[in-house]
């Protein structure tokens, strides 16, 4: 018999057993909810994290001996640069996305301006290095929205490397276009006098007229 009735209480519903396994599976549930959504926190602060040292480790192909890239914004480019003239980009230069302040220790050395523009697989940014006299330093390209094997070659060094130490100035109208990527050639050169248009608004140099 008493077995018989042991038997039997383990079939007795759980909401008939009392509050206590009620409250357990609250407890239970709670915690798994907790445990997601910190989860889910880290995964995106590691997610932006990553996405920082991506975006400084570009910066840093253009200026490697930078300690930092702060950014300032486009609506008051040039208030953080020596002899700036703060001016609001999104006015005449709204193809100008961001601006980044180039220091080493407390000396502000150059600035990073990014600028896009229409290429073949859509818009294609392009950061471009200006040293404080505008002189370009180089350019990093995110074609990865461009053709593999043709619009991507634009990031690549013998397309990228003809662009150092051009001033603002400078036409770029004798670049070698990548074979078979007029389109993405194009973009490119099209994003680097739209960066050097703007940094010639809030940096004026002498014989800085833009093309």
């Amino acid at each position: 018999m008493p077995n018989h009735e042991k038997k039997n209480n383990s079939h007795v519903p759980l909401i008939e057993r009392g509050v206590m396994p009620v409250i357990l599976l609250t407890l239970i549930c709670a915690a798994c909810v907790a445990i997601l959504a910190v989860t889910a926190t880290m995964t995106a602060e590691a997610r932006e994290k990553q996405e920082k040292l991506i975006a400084d480790e570009n910066k840093r192909m253009l200026f490697p001996d930078a300690d930092e890239f702060p950014e300032e914004s486009v609506k008051e480019a040039g208030k953080l640069f020596p002899t700036g003239n703060p001016v609001d980009l999104t006015v005449d230069h709204p193809d100008v996305k961001e601006l980044f302040v180039v220091k080493q220790g407390s000396t502000v050395v150059g600035a990073i301006v990014r600028a896009e523009s229409k290429g073949y697989g859509g818009k294609l940014p392009v950061m471009v290095g200006f040293d404080l006299e505008g002189v370009i330093v180089g350019i990093v390209p995110d074609a990865s929205n461009e053709t593999a094997g043709l619009g991507q070659n634009v990031a690549l060094a013998p397309f990228t490397d003809q662009f150092k130490g051009r001033d603002l100035s400078d036409p770029l109208d004798d670049l070698d276009m990548v074979s078979s990527a007029t389109i993405s050639s194009k973009s490119v050169i099209n994003s680097v006098k739209s960066a050097a248009a703007a940094f010639n608004a809030f940096m004026p140099t002498e014989g800085g007229n833009t093309p």
